[in-house]
């Protein structure tokens, strides 16, 4: 089974991350910082798997298929992350 996709466009090549939990918010915040999912986790009180939950649901609501492919798509937004 196939799932057709929307095609796209010029906007979607950055999408907003404005569509994100707080929670999310705080994981890209520390992969922008160059943290591993440990340290993140460390940081934010919760484990390393449930960084990495919070990591796909990301990956998946932006439509980025990589780590790089994601920190280029937030890059240009980190002014919108809290600074912990």
């Amino acid at each position: 089974m196939s799932v057709e996709r929307p095609p796209v466009s010029p906007r979607a090549s950055h999408p907003s991350i404005d569509a994100l939990t707080e929670r999310e918010r705080d994981v890209v915040a520390g992969l922008l910082r160059g943290l591993t999912n440990k340290r993140i986790g460390e940081e934010l009180g919760i484990s390393h798997r449930t960084v990495e939950v919070h990591r796909a649901h990301v990956m998946r609501k932006l439509g980025t298929p990589t780590l790089a492919a994601l920190l280029t798509a937030v890059l240009p937004q980190r002014n919108k992350l809290s600074d912990r």
